[in-house]
């Protein structure tokens, strides 16, 4: 099948753009969805302690999810622009190699995680008080570490491969299955912490198979070969793809260092309080990440296809599609903060942790404005094969920056210096990428400079 046949590279620009995004936005949706309601059933039928357990473990659950995008996205990149050039099989020994990738590198994290549990926990910043909760969570979370990396990475190499109508209905079933199990085994069966870390890991289990009809029933041109070839291309997918594994770990960065700070300067309370704004950023970020992500092998193959004006169309739809989305956050945070807020606490048992949530919010609703566009510079770059600079925007404002602010602004700011500095990082990475985007060579031929 040649590029001018595929509806990427000849299809309605518009058809074609939000029949990648939509069913992309709803399959992260869920996927995020399933922490969503992992905290709210936590929350509202456990207690905040365990919420703020929950909330220690994501950073790491977030890393190993990552590397599953780093190599997924690296790899959809080579698949797209081979499936663009005809070339079939490339396209599925590439395919063969990041699934077996993938396996053996969430198996080694499920191994380190369930034997090390206590000194894992401790090490993401876990109390005396936290850690009874957060041990039994993360222990039974690990165990379903390869569902969860092979969930995302199925979801998109089948969207790339022309059927992403399935990916996304996978994902929307198990997110719909995670709630009902989270219902079952926390509010019936009364099994706390652990029964919303086995709800989760059956979910993504679920949706992995579901998925796997797509080459069982040989839907697409995407299989399963023996003729994998060299190995070097995984190498190649892993520094290209690189910046989304930043882009994804600047959640868990940002989690890490902050949990850290509330448990030092405000104890427990603090956690509980950041687990609730953690979520929102946590949801925001997949949303916008759902349209960068989309663009992959929207300008992979078109770029392959040399249809610049295609490109330059899609590129349009996705920022403008980012904005309303951090807009919408940003109203919300604007308008009806406590509603958000009590969704995960209670105002009158967590008092303290509530009115610390109201006053952090009130500076991160600025940082969704933002966060959106940077994902798009990333992601954008990424798809044009440039992976220095998209690491560069993805290194900005998902380590360096946050870093840098979250520990020099508390000395100029006080306390009001750690809510600031997401925001400030976001803002300056907007700047950089700015300046990247248009003084790169293949953009500028692409966008007709």
């Amino acid at each position: 099948m040649k590029y001018n046949e595929l509806e990427i590279a000849s299809g309605n620009i518009y058809k074609t753009f939000f029949k990648f995004t939509l069913p992309n936005m709803v399959g992260l949706i869920a996927m995020s969805s399933v922490a969503l309601v992992d905290g709210y059933f936590v929350g509202n039928y456990v207690n905040s302690v365990a919420l703020a357990a929950v909330n220690i473990i994501i950073p790491l659950i977030t890393v190993v999810f990552g590397i599953s995008i780093m190599l997924t996205i690296g790899a959809a990149v080579l698949i797209g622009t081979y499936l663009g050039e005809g070339k079939v099989n490339k396209a599925s020994a590439v395919f063969t190699k990041v699934m077996i990738t993938i396996t053996v590198i969430s198996l080694f994290f499920t191994v380190l995680c369930f034997i090390f549990s206590e000194e894992v926990s401790r090490l993401l910043g876990a109390n005396d008080e936290i850690m009874v909760y957060a041990v039994p969570y993360l222990k039974m979370v690990s165990i379903f570490f390869l569902f969860q990396a092979l969930e995302y990475s199925l979801s998109v190499i089948i969207r790339t491969d022309g059927n992403p109508y399935l990916a996304s209905t996978a994902v929307l079933f198990g997110a719909v299955l995670n709630f009902i199990l989270d219902y079952i085994f926390i509010v019936k069966m009364n099994m706390g912490i652990s029964g919303a870390a086995l709800g989760t890991g059956i979910s993504f289990m679920t949706s992995t198979f579901l998925m796997l009809f797509h080459f069982i029933l040989k839907k697409g041109r995407v299989y399963l070969t023996k003729q994998i070839g060299k190995w070097k291309e995984i190498i190649y997918a892993s520094y290209n793809g690189s910046s989304e594994l930043l882009s994804e770990a600047s959640v868990a960065v940002v989690a890490y260092l902050f949990n850290n700070i509330m448990v030092q300067n405000l104890g427990t309370y603090g956690v509980e309080a950041f687990a609730v704004i953690n979520y929102a950023l946590w949801a925001t970020n997949m949303l916008c990440y759902a349209v960068g992500d989309s663009l992959v092998p929207l300008i992979s193959i078109n770029y392959g296809a040399m249809q610049y004006k295609r490109i330059q169309k899609i590129l349009s739809l996705s920022r403008i599609s980012v904005i309303f989305i951090g807009a919408s956050v940003f109203a919300l945070f604007t308008f009806i903060p406590e509603k958000i807020i009590a969704t995960l606490l209670n105002p009158v048992t967590d008092k303290d942790a509530f009115d610390i949530a109201l006053v952090f919010a009130d500076y991160m609703k600025y940082a969704f404005l933002i966060l959106g566009l940077n994902m798009v510079y990333s992601s954008s770059f990424t798809a044009f094969q440039k992976p220095l600079h998209s690491v560069v925007v993805a290194l900005s404002r998902g380590l360096i920056l946050p870093v840098i602010f979250i520990f020099t602004m508390p000395l100029f700011f006080e306390e009001t210096g750690i809510y600031i500095a997401v925001p400030l990082a976001e803002t300056a990475t907007l700047i950089l990428g700015f300046i990247l985007w248009r003084n790169t060579a293949v953009i500028k031929k692409v966008m007709g400079r």
